[in-house]
């Protein structure tokens, strides 16, 4: 399906990801380059049999596509610095920064530039990613055929069709690794409290996370009934989630991803 020429301007943890989910998927290196001011990471590139460059406009210059995986303060200069190589053979733009809406790339390379804007999560450096992507009017549908795979190379992804879903993404998805990881934190701490090895707790937190995690993805049951599975009447599960319910944690959590939503609208409005 990817056929195509990719360029990655920048060689941070996404872009790394999208690169190792795509080599492991049989898409040559020889389509993959990559850009970066450090030799070191550059090298690490080239081993892989990667095209590598300390030019930007070098690599968009031969690219159908080029995703752009460098910082949200350095994003728009990397946009004014490469926009004339843009124009002369218009690949496919992907931006993965938080906080940079379209208009604000759109206002630098034009109204009708085919950009697709992506937010991906930490989960993608081990290929379980999940990411939400926006189009712009720009977009063909066979570029969107392309940006979807390139994504879904490192996890899974979903388009949304307005761009401010995106900030519902990064509540669900994007900062949502940290939930999960804080209250395994949590639940490994008060077993190791009550006499588990700290060892121990934490290999039963985690698996027992993935395994509700899978059984959610492989089962066509809805959640509520899974939960209620679980839950004998007068049983321990019941009085855990009576607990949780009576300290609201449901609110605690809606709260949580709405403080998520507002921040990333105010990151939205400082970097313009």
């Amino acid at each position: 399906m990817i056929g195509s020429q990719l360029s990655f301007i920048g060689a941070g943890n996404m872009n790394r990801a999208i690169i190792e989910g795509l080599l492991a998927a049989d898409i040559p290196a020889q389509q993959l380059a990559v850009s970066n001011r450090s030799p070191d990471k550059l090298n690490a590139f080239e081993s892989l049999g990667l095209v590598v460059s300390y030019s930007n406009v070098h690599l968009v210059a031969q690219a159908d596509v080029v995703v752009l995986g460098v910082k949200p303060s350095q994003i728009l200069g990397v946009v004014k610095e490469i926009r004339e190589a843009l124009y002369r053979s218009r690949p496919l733009l992907i931006s993965l920064a938080a906080g940079i809406q379209t208009s604000q790339i759109l206002a630098i390379l034009g109204a009708d530039y085919p950009l697709v804007r992506a937010m991906p999560n930490t989960p993608a450096t081990i290929g379980e990613g999940a990411a939400g992507l926006y189009a712009t009017a720009g977009v063909s549908a066979e570029q969107r055929v392309l940006a979807k795979a390139i994504i879904d190379a490192c996890g899974l992804s979903i388009w949304v069709n307005k761009e401010a879903l995106i900030d519902t993404v990064i509540a669900v998805a994007g900062s949502a690794p940290a939930y999960f990881f804080s209250i395994l934190e949590t639940l490994i701490d008060e077993a190791h409290k009550g006499g588990l090895p700290a060892e121990d707790a934490r290999i039963l937190a985690v698996q027992t996370c993935l395994g509700a995690a899978k059984l959610c993805q492989q089962s066509e049951t809805n959640l509520a009934t899974l939960r209620n599975n679980v839950t004998s009447p007068g049983g321990t599960t019941q009085a855990a989630l009576e607990t949780f319910s009576r300290l609201d944690l449901d609110g605690i959590l809606r709260a949580g991803m709405q403080a998520a939503i507002q921040r990333a609208q105010q990151l939205a409005l400082e970097t313009q």
